[in-house]
């Protein structure tokens, strides 16, 4: 089936530590006249992420964080600050440093975040979505699927808005495809996108098979119902694969000393429980129609009395 192919960008996606404005944010070594190091990260765009940095070389030094394996994950704001500093051991015969990293975007959770939220469907109020299946890439191979494996397949129509699910910052985006889906061939990493950073460290991925005019930007803070894009213009599919994920403690922590070695993802899939007319429920099937509805203590469940007033919440 051609809708069986859809997931395969998808799980591309959420495994790769690279982002649309991963240059933005960089890493690099300075000897200061103590002799210690300090290893700074410049960030010059909004949200949480994490340094992953991984020693290829570290002898005769004390670290301000901690080092397991060689590997320290650090958080990483925005701005230009010191994230790790080296002393020097008096007592060391060598001192040697050297280092890589990547950076990847959400903060690094120790445990899987609540999953009793609720979140809208990503469409207009009274909008109707049909869903379809999607598997995963292993799936599809005959493999056995990851156990924590989600994600949903949102069917629109021309000229329909795309709604933030749950409140978050905008930390990346694409709309410059223009062209929408026509085959199945979908490896390809560039699509249009909006990703979301949701105030607990999880990620949501708003995925586009077509053309959209977007309305947020990067660093924009939306609020549950929020338009974020509109389908404005002719395509054959008007999809949104939508999931959401977090940055694994355990796994993103693994030191992978050869480069060539296929990495596996650092992120893990949280279930999600959608609101509809129909039912509030995690696990909307294949085939059939779910209408968006945006109740109040909703779109308020993460704001502060203040910011509910301001909105008439």
């Amino acid at each position: 089936m051609r809708h069986q192919n859809l997931l395969r960008f998808l799980l591309l996606l959420t495994a790769a530590p690279c982002f649309g404005q991963n240059k933005l944010i960089t890493c690099k070594s300075e000897k200061n006249p103590d002799n210690t190091i300090s290893i700074y990260a410049d960030c010059q765009v909004t949200g949480e992420y994490t340094a992953k940095l991984t020693f290829i070389d570290l002898e005769g030094f004390n670290s301000t964080v901690n080092i397991i394996s060689n590997v320290a994950l650090i958080p990483v704001r925005r701005g230009y600050t010191e994230i790790l500093k080296l002393t020097p051991m008096k007592s060391a015969v060598r001192h040697a440093m050297h280092f890589k990293y990547a950076i990847y975007p959400g903060p690094v959770l120790h445990r899987s975040p609540d999953t009793s939220f609720t979140y809208l469907l990503p469409a207009s109020n009274g909008v109707s979505l049909r869903i379809l299946k999607v598997s995963s890439l292993q799936e599809f191979t005959g493999k056995k699927p990851p156990d924590d494996f989600g994600a949903v397949d949102f069917i629109y129509k021309a000229g329909d808005t795309i709604c933030a699910a749950r409140a978050g910052i905008v930390y990346d985006f694409n709309d410059e495809i223009t062209v929408g889906e026509k085959d199945n061939n979908l490896y390809a990493k560039e699509r249009n996108r909006i990703f979301i950073q949701h105030k607990d460290g999880t990620l949501a991925h708003y995925t586009m098979l077509a053309p959209i005019q977007i309305l947020v930007n990067s660093g924009d803070e939306v609020i549950p119902g929020q338009p974020l894009a509109v389908f404005n213009k002719e395509s054959d599919k008007y999809h949104v694969l939508f999931s959401v994920a977090y940055l694994d403690e355990r796994k993103a922590a693994v030191n992978y000393i050869n480069d060539n070695t296929p990495k596996p993802s650092f992120y893990r899939y949280v279930p999600v429980t959608f609101a509809t007319t129909e039912i509030t429920t995690d696990h909307l099937e294949p085939g059939k129609k779910y209408t968006a509805e945006q109740p109040k203590e909703i779109i308020g469940a993460e704001m502060s009395k203040k910011d509910k007033k301001k909105l008439g919440l």
